[in-house]
């Protein structure tokens, strides 16, 4: 019965962990998405991203980290509506694509 409780806990606190952990990512991937947005004269719509997956990957120095995939929509003349993407590593961006 303890270690049904303490089992409950710990997957408790990494649900915790990982939904902060998402938060903090989405949000450099919603100021990356808004900056190519602005420097490439287009329009950012619906203001924000959507998890669109999340996977293990290795970081440069050589330890696992939550590499998720963010897309956005946006357009250039308001009507058409086209898909970007943003590459987060840990919290780091590590590519943007339109």
């Amino acid at each position: 019965m303890e270690n049904t409780v303490l089992l409950l806990l710990i997957i408790l606190g990494l649900v915790i962990w990982f939904w902060y952990d998402t938060l903090a990512a989405r949000e450099h991937a919603t100021r990356s998405a808004r900056e190519i947005c602005h420097l490439q004269g287009l329009q950012l719509l619906d203001a924000s991203v959507a998890l669109q997956r999340v996977r293990l990957q290795r970081s440069g120095t050589g330890r696992l980290v939550l590499q998720r995939t963010f897309q956005f929509g946006y357009s250039s003349d308001g009507y058409q509506r086209m898909t970007g993407f943003v590459i987060t590593l840990g919290n780091r961006v590590e590519q943007v694509g339109l």
